[in-house]
């Protein structure tokens, strides 16, 4: 299985990142693993009752705006929150944003 492409995030936009986070859906997937931590893809959607098709798109979105980074162990795959890597680039943005979650979604 070929990797995933993932944001460079010196490469990635105010804008980009914003796009990022304006779905509802992709604020509740990144306010879960923000929470949890890296977590197998399958565990996040059927925790968010979506579709397997429906959370490969919001994945693909977050992973190329720099927010999340997806890893295939065998058939198993997870994501993780690059919050540290995310702070650095846009500061205090990703926390603002999770502290008003509940507001947004």
């Amino acid at each position: 299985m070929r990797d995933a492409f993932h944001a460079e995030l010196a490469n990635v936009s105010l804008a980009g990142a914003m796009h990022g986070l304006s779905d509802p859906l992709r604020l509740r997937i990144v306010d879960l693993l923000a929470r949890q931590g890296e977590t197998e893809c399958s565990a996040i959607y059927n925790a968010l009752g979506i579709s397997k098709s429906n959370a490969s798109h919001h994945f693909r979105v977050l992973r190329e705006c720099g927010l999340i980074l997806r890893t295939h162990q065998g058939q198993q795959q997870s994501a993780r929150l690059r919050d540290d890597e995310f702070e650095e680039r846009f500061p205090g943005l990703l926390r603002a944003v999770l502290a008003n979650v509940d507001s947004a979604a």
